[in-house]
């Protein structure tokens, strides 16, 4: 359950153009004490904290991961997408 977290985790900071250091930052803890959660078995009121700083509710962060990721060719150009939500983004950026 806890590879599902970490995952999410860093899915969404990508989304909203967050890193790591930065959710510590908003959840004031240090970034190796994020790190030791998303690795670990995090406490229920770390979970709370990541969830309220990332604007989430805390069963998003708990859900499986879109199975979709592969490359897409739009006009010359060969896109890598790694969930449904980064194809969409694609497809909308590059709309003709």
């Amino acid at each position: 359950m806890s590879k599902i977290l970490a995952d999410n985790v860093k899915r969404i900071c990508k989304e909203q153009n967050k890193q790591m250091k930065d959710l510590a930052a908003d959840m004031g803890i240090d970034p190796a004490s994020l790190t030791r959660a998303l690795n670990g078995n995090a406490r229920l009121d770390t979970i709370q904290k990541i969830a309220t700083a990332l604007g989430v509710s805390m069963k998003s962060l708990f859900e499986p991961l879109d199975d979709v990721e592969g490359f897409i060719r739009i006009g010359d150009k060969i896109y890598q997408f790694n969930s449904r939500f980064e194809l969409e983004k694609l497809l909308q950026k590059n709309k003709y």
